[in-house]
């Protein structure tokens, strides 16, 4: 009987795990959304990984514009935690 009741919750488990991955019917996971704001970021890809490994000697002019100007949840999805980033990356523009 526990063995059975194993084996059920189980099979619910994947089932679930790959029905929160799907979109509609079908069993294809669903494809990403591309988020308009973080779209200038695409523009900058080294400043946001000097910024993400705090090199801030790398940062240029368009980088402070494109990062400081984005909305707070998206600067959140880029960096972990986004206020003391945010900061940082405001003290290191204003010496450029």
């Amino acid at each position: 009987m526990q063995r059975k009741l194993a084996m059920n919750m189980i099979a619910l488990i994947i089932m679930l795990s790959i029905f929160t991955q799907t979109t509609g019917n079908d069993l294809a996971p669903a494809p990403h959304p591309t988020i308009p704001c973080l779209d200038n970021v695409k523009t900058i890809p080294n400043c946001v990984k000097a910024v993400f490994h705090f090199k801030f000697k790398e940062i240029t002019e368009t980088c402070c514009t494109i990062l400081l100007t984005l909305p707070d949840d998206c600067f959140g999805l880029l960096f972990p935690i986004p206020r003391v980033y945010h900061f940082l990356l405001s003290s290191a523009c204003k010496n450029i």
